[in-house]
């Protein structure tokens, strides 16, 4: 490769990987819906793209390995072919391939060899099968409107509920799955006034299908919030007039109504307009508005000292742009949820297959963000929670028949918001998690007291499936049943200073949270005095503060223990005793100092400290290779005085269960 290639290698390998992980999607969605025109047409485009770009690479075993994969595409595109679980396994093979040979022909290598991959898709793509059987004629057809056998073009009239919130998505959900049953040409009101949420309860899609009225209609009343739909008209595809593309419209100035609704092909809302920018960048950047926000708490500093009314105020309006930025900047590190998600409908489906499951998987909250650095950490978690689902969360169709249920299993991945926080969520309609099998489990193993049983929560149950080496199979198979995982996933989860829980239901299923932190880079902390020294604790991390004299503090088993508000018993430690073990760990506060009720993980402390000093935004930096290992200290910070705090981590700050520290 020449030099001046080279310098394209980059931009190439990012946009082929979102051509292969759109074609992936293109084909899981063929895989259900093989009527899908736009899944078909995703795929032909992505093919044909792929090609494109390798060849202009030189690149030639990519270029003609993605060359077969757009004529079998082809094929079905020209009606020649029609779409089966076959051909659907081929192309995702293909796919794979393809990864291969980018990587390997973008380092150099020789790529492998795929003849006789080529020869399959060839004789894929040259495959012509029998017409269909010709369908009933009108005679015939008694009441068969939902077997309609030629492509139509019909107006659905779709209602919103009163008072429906969001009105914007729910048009958006019932334009997916028309989709599924066809091809959008057209909305009324437009795309964007849709989005803009620019009309009343009422709107109209031009779809052209094959389905009957009926099939419609009942396909957008499964969308929630949906009070009403109707096929309202239906004209020939054949006999319809030509359309123009939406660029075409623009382009002529078609602006009238009628012209408007003749139809440009709508398979989503408004497009976003993005500019690349590599990593490198994005982390020198937050880097820098680190150092800005530490100069700025200097600034802060010095001003409180002064009387200068202009020096405060010139502070103020740094305070305040420096904050802007920070959040811009921020705001170009969050990545969607849906980037590594959309890596997981494959996978589910591939694993459901060898082990003879019918599995659906959901994705909900895919645009949800998350930074870049957390979303990063979080696909190992999720590959085991997905992985033991399928594996022995999730029946055999004939096990689900048997218990009454249908024989498609559902899995749903998830994402919302909550605060500084979002919450990703593993679910599945299986069989459950057998508390009762776990504790004989952790009893067998030593890691509980039997007589605890009782006063054990079917939550703290449920977490001892997390402890290392655990597992309630006598037998492992190819996917879990090791002891490894559940201990992978928890302790990634809170080294991201997240929590994780579960809840199940016998023979219901399970439900998995994970609650992650937004960002790790510049957070909110608390400031805390002891010893003479600053500490700083998240702010996400403290439930509540008080002061000895609000709570009450007695004594279980000789150390104290806090008794809050709700009844609820919590363990305190003095931070001092905590950081030194030559310090009494069993003293009682007094009246001058705080204390601070701290989350960590599944459970709750309360840390004594002698005084407060204040709420600040800081900038996390880690610590040198020397004090990783320490206990309860996960970073520095700069303050605005020049003091450096040690950040508290409250995940090894305080002792676990069973530890006599």
């Amino acid at each position: 490769m020449t030099d001046d290639m080279s310098a394209y290698r980059d931009v190439f390998l990012s946009e082929s990987a979102e051509y292969l992980q759109s074609m992936t999607d293109g084909l899981l969605e063929l895989e259900g819906y093989p009527d899908s025109t736009d899944a078909v047409e995703t795929i032909f485009r992505g093919a044909h793209s792929l090609k494109g770009m390798a060849g202009a690479m030189g690149y030639e075993a990519t270029t003609e390995l993605t060359h077969k994969m757009e004529s079998a595409m082809a094929s079905v595109r020209g009606g020649e072919r029609r779409v089966d679980t076959e051909l659907v396994d081929l192309m995702l093979r293909a796919l794979d391939v393809t990864r291969t040979l980018i990587s390997e022909e973008a380092a150099g290598s020789p790529p492998s060899d795929t003849s006789s991959l080529v020869a399959e898709l060839l004789a894929a793509a040259e495959r012509v099968e029998e017409p269909a059987a010709p369908g009933p004629t009108p005679a015939d057809a008694g009441d068969a409107s939902d077997a309609v056998a030629g492509v139509r073009r019909v107006r659905v009239r779709v209602t919103l509920e009163e008072g429906c919130a969001l009105k914007a998505v729910r048009a958006y959900m019932v334009m997916k799955r028309l989709g599924h049953l066809g091809r959008i040409l057209d909305t009324a009101p437009s795309a964007q006034e849709i989005e803009d949420e620019r009309f009343g309860r009422t709107f109209e899609v031009l779809l052209e299908t094959r389905a009957g009225d009926d099939a419609v209609e009942q396909d957008v009343l499964h969308v929630s919030d949906v009070a009403a739909a109707e096929v309202l008209s239906e004209l020939a595809a054949e006999t319809a007039p030509e359309v123009a593309t939406a660029g075409e419209a623009a382009r002529d100035g078609a602006t009238t109504e009628g012209r408007a609704r003749a139809g440009a092909p709508v398979t989503k809302l408004a497009e976003t307009q993005t500019v690349r920018v590599s990593i490198g960048h994005l982390d020198n950047l937050v880097n820098l508005v680190g150092e800005l926000v530490i100069l700025r708490a200097r600034l802060e500093r010095l001003a409180a000292s002064h009387t200068d009314r202009s020096l405060a105020e010139t502070v103020e309006d740094l305070q305040r742009t420096t904050s802007e930025l920070q959040h811009e900047v921020m705001q170009t590190r969050m990545v969607p949820v849906g980037n590594i998600f959309n890596r997981f409908p494959r996978m589910v489906r591939d694993l459901a297959r060898d082990m003879g499951k019918d599995v659906a998987f959901e994705i909900e909250g895919a645009d949800i963000e998350l930074d870049r650095t957390v979303l990063d950490e979080i696909g190992d978690p999720i590959v085991h929670l997905l992985r033991n689902s399928v594996d022995h969360g999730v029946e055999s169709p004939a096990e689900r028949v048997a218990a009454g249920k249908p024989p498609r299993a559902t899995i749903r991945l998830g994402a919302s918001r909550e605060r500084d926080f979002v919450s990703v969520t593993v679910s599945d309609d299986g069989r459950g998690m057998d508390v009762g099998r776990i504790w004989a489990k952790a009893v067998e193993r030593g890691l509980v007291n039997p007589a605890d049983r009782d006063s054990t929560s079917e939550r703290d149950i449920l977490m001892l499936a997390c402890s290392p080496g655990f597992s309630t199979l006598d037998e492992a198979t190819a996917v879990s049943g090791r002891g490894v995982g559940m201990d992978v996933v928890k302790g990634k989860i809170e080294y991201l200073g997240g929590s994780l829980e579960a809840r199940t239901t016998q023979g219901q299923g399970t439900w998995f949270s994970l609650s992650l932190p937004l960002t790790l880079a510049i957070v909110q902390a608390l400031l805390v005095g002891c010893d003479g020294q600053v500490y700083a604790v998240a702010l996400s991390s403290v439930s509540e503060v008080f002061s000895p004299g609000d709570v009450r503090v007695e004594t279980v088993d000789g150390r104290p223990v806090v008794v809050i508000r709700t009844g609820e018993v919590v363990p305190l430690y003095p931070l001092s005793a905590l950081l030194d073990e030559a310090c009494d760990s069993a003293r009682m506060p007094d009246g001058d100092e705080q204390i601070l009720l701290v989350s960590h993980g599944d459970r709750r402390s309360a840390l004594l400290v002698d005084y407060m000093v204040g709420r600040q935004e800081i900038v996390i930096k880690p610590l040198s290779g020397l004090f990783r290992d320490v206990r309860g200290i996960g970073g520095a910070a700069l303050l605005g005085d020049g003091r450096v705090a040690l950040i508290l981590d409250p995940r090894t700050l305080f002792p676990t269960r069973g530890d006599a520290r």
